[in-house]
């Protein structure tokens, strides 16, 4: 049961959903896998290819809740993660990095 209302957390945050996708901290791959996750999950819902056939005493749509949920615990990770790295660390723009001067060579000389 904690996990299902783990999983329904999600329509809380689904506003989160669309800052996370904006977030320019945030790397591509993680970004396709919430896109990907939620394009599964509502082709899944719509297409009559279940797991098990919806003409089964009625537990076509037990998998179909099964797997939306395990699509949307898979989110609620990321939105967490995110969550929690967005309180302790502010993305750095470049602009801040401007001033960093990388990959010198040099020598130290001891004069004593």
């Amino acid at each position: 049961m904690k996990k299902f209302k783990y999983a329904l957390s999600f329509f809380k945050r689904i506003g989160l959903v669309s800052e996370f996708l904006k977030d320019s901290c945030v790397s591509k791959f993680k970004k396709v896998k919430v896109i990907m996750l939620l394009l599964f999950g509502f082709i899944y819902f719509i297409s009559p290819l279940d797991l098990i056939p919806e003409v089964i005493l009625g537990l076509g749509i037990i998998d179909d809740g099964v797997v939306i949920l395990y699509l949307l615990t898979e989110i609620n990770r990321e939105l967490d993660e995110y969550e929690l790295k967005s309180k302790n660390i502010k993305c750095r723009s470049n602009s801040e990095y401007s001033n960093i001067i990388e990959n010198i060579e040099y020598d130290i000389e001891d004069k004593s």
